[in-house]
């Protein structure tokens, strides 16, 4: 039994010979001898075990078994140039299923508005969006992008500078009311403090004022790893947090959440786009990235992560 291959290249050169009623237009074409060319289309008919060219001297003409054949190649080459389209497709048209990953808070505030704007940008689009406070394998679980805070070095993932998010100390007035004033970082561990553990050391503070560090261990009884419910716990008065101010930007205006030691600055979380690294890129991530950035440039963006203007990295 001959080779899928070889039957291929002599359907191949048997379609060709078929169109263009000539071994010797078709050997041209295919940049073989006619002699080859007539050696492949005899080996088919070997092995189909039928003559599919009547040959005379002044004429080609298909015998009702190449007929057959013929539908069936380009049938076939028609498949393949539409598999081929496809693949293309992929690279080149932004459309399809995207997956993404971002933390709980971020999602939260920002990601509703953000999937109706992009749904109207791209409308064949089709998204799923995972909020967790858990970061995903994006290789293994099949995420096309991630928002992550902080830098990421991985060889397969790419990280891209998405923007800077501002950390403020805010307490409700109850809570300041019935604390001692507050004039530096130190004073601090007078306080009720509500900490957060899914980060490192979360009762060593860090602020800065100009050149000057100035650290604090603080005492949290109430110790929790999502934003959200540490926001709640602020709002009962419950304690001091250190918090993105995307997430507290309406408790602030409404000073329902006051900020401490205004003169002193907390470090800002670096956000990232983090996604794996696909060569082509196909279309529907590189839109999903250049979206993402395009729309987190935006003032109003930029004023809820804190500071007004969009801190981009």
């Amino acid at each position: 039994m001959e080779t899928i291959n070889q039957q291929v290249i002599w359907a191949n050169t048997f379609a060709c010979v078929a169109k263009e009623g000539s071994f010797t237009r078709a050997a041209e074409i295919l940049g073989c001898s006619k002699s080859y060319a007539s050696r492949q289309v005899s080996q088919l008919e070997n092995l189909l075990e039928v003559d599919l060219f009547y040959r005379t001297t002044r004429k080609l003409n298909l015998t009702e078994a190449g007929r057959v054949y013929l539908a069936h190649c380009q049938s076939w080459q028609q498949q393949v140039f539409a598999a081929q389209q496809a693949v293309v497709d992929l690279r080149t048209e932004v459309a399809g299923l995207l997956r993404i990953t971002v933390p709980t808070s971020f999602g939260g505030v920002f990601m509703a508005q953000f999937l109706l704007d992009l749904q109207q940008r791209y409308p064949r689009l089709e998204v799923e969006l995972d909020v967790s406070r858990e970061p995903r394998d994006l290789e293994h679980d099949g995420y096309d992008l991630a928002v992550r805070s902080g830098y990421l070095g991985h060889e397969r993932l790419v990280s891209k500078p998405l923007a800077v998010a501002e950390l403020c100390l805010v307490a409700s007035a109850e809570r300041i009311a019935a604390s001692s004033p507050l004039s530096s970082p130190a004073d601090l561990q007078g306080w009720a403090c509500l900490a957060n553990y899914h980060f490192k050391d979360p009762c060593h503070w860090a602020f800065s004022r100009g050149k000057e560090l100035h650290a604090v261990d603080i005492k949290a009884d109430l110790r929790v790893c999502d934003y959200g419910l540490l926001r709640n716990l602020a709002l009962a008065g419950a304690g001091a947090a250190c918090l993105p101010h995307y997430l507290i930007a309406a408790d602030l205006a409404s000073r329902q959440l006051q900020l401490l030691l205004p003169d002193f600055s907390l470090p800002a979380q670096s956000l990232y786009l983090v996604y794996p690294q696909r060569l082509p890129q196909p279309a529907k991530q590189r839109a999903l990235i250049d979206f993402f950035c395009a729309w987190f440039a935006q003032p109003e963006r930029g004023a809820l992560l804190g500071g007004g203007e969009l801190k981009l990295l």
